[in-house]
């Protein structure tokens, strides 16, 4: 209960200071706010059905979600012929 606490805490702070640099100059907004969603994916159930549904609502994002998931799994589990 405390890591996952400690988890969604952390998570927040990294989004929220992601958010914070996203309008500045640089590529630091972005990446921050993604380790940030991360990490509240990892700790947070309600964030992880709240992105699911957000994917799905979302036609464009849905798509790309499952071409990058198939893309993924195509990488990950190469078929290897031995002849």
């Amino acid at each position: 209960m405390i890591k996952r606490t400690l988890l969604t805490g952390v998570g927040t702070i990294i989004f929220v200071f992601g958010i914070i640099l996203f309008p500045l100059p640089g590529p630091f907004g972005l990446p921050t706010m993604a380790i940030g969603l991360t990490i509240l994916l990892k700790a947070s159930n309600r964030v992880k059905r709240l992105t699911i549904n957000l994917v799905r609502k979302n036609r464009l994002t849905s798509a790309l979600w499952r071409k990058t998931r198939k893309f993924h799994r195509r990488i990950r589990s190469p078929k290897i012929v031995i002849k």
